[in-house]
């Protein structure tokens, strides 16, 4: 009977330490819930998605706390007491920001640079970090027939200049997962991986075949190049 606990026990363990290292190689995301509220729904159904791929981790605006609400967001992970001083770390930590409920008065603030409260701090540090930054045009985009709704539109402009990338919500989890996917190189036809075969890749994932045999080279190279080979069938 105690032999059968410890198998048991043992059995949990391995599956535990399992989903746990399967979760560590996901991709990070934060996402920054401003308090814009156009196709709210689709962009819950979005970010979904995206988090069967990526580990996401989510802040709020005050404007997103009073109007999106974190009960709509109680399935992601909720980072609290983010402040300006102590969000460097949150930044570093994730590949990709995402803007999904960016309003307009974010984007222009952001568009002339100030960083007058933690939405607008994080957005533009990372900018400044060279993060890859994807935002949906919803919130923030307007009818471009009369002058001031130009001059708005030229914002979302002017974060493009910046790198941001825009979408439509119904767009924003193809354009993340396929940039996700740009991220991988498939090999799973090759029998022996040399370093040759990675010698000018870096910051990728490697698909290989189970059966596929590794040499001592390419692994130095991989380490090296920080890449991670995924086996699959």
């Amino acid at each position: 009977m105690e032999f059968n606990l410890m198998v048991d026990y043992i059995v949990k363990e391995v599956l535990k330490r399992l989903e746990e290292e399967s979760i560590s190689k996901k991709k990070r995301g934060l996402v920054i819930i401003n308090g814009g509220t156009a196709n709210l729904d689709q962009i819950l159904v979005e970010l979904e998605k995206i988090k069967q791929e990526y580990e996401v981790e989510v802040i709020f605006s005050e404007a997103g706390k009073k109007i999106v609400g974190e009960e709509k967001l109680k399935n992601f992970e909720i980072k609290e007491n983010i402040t300006m001083e102590n969000c460097s770390s949150l930044i570093n930590q994730n590949e990709i920001i995402l803007l999904p409920l960016l309003t307009k008065n974010t984007c222009a603030k952001v568009a002339v640079g100030i960083r007058d409260n933690i939405s607008t701090y994080v957005i533009s540090k990372a900018i400044l970090a060279g993060k890859k930054i994807v935002a949906v045009y919803d919130s923030c985009r307007v009818r471009d027939d009369n002058e001031y709704g130009k001059q708005l539109n030229l914002n979302i402009k002017k974060l493009q200049s910046y790198g941001i990338a825009f979408v439509e919500s119904k767009d924003l989890a193809d354009y993340v997962l396929k940039e996700q996917k740009n991220q991988y190189l498939n090999l799973k036809d090759k029998k022996i991986i040399t370093a040759d075969d990675i010698f000018s890749i870096k910051d990728k994932k490697v698909i290989i075949s189970k059966e596929a045999i590794v040499t001592t080279l390419a692994k130095e190279k991989a380490q090296e190049n920080r890449i991670l080979f995924k086996q699959e069938k």
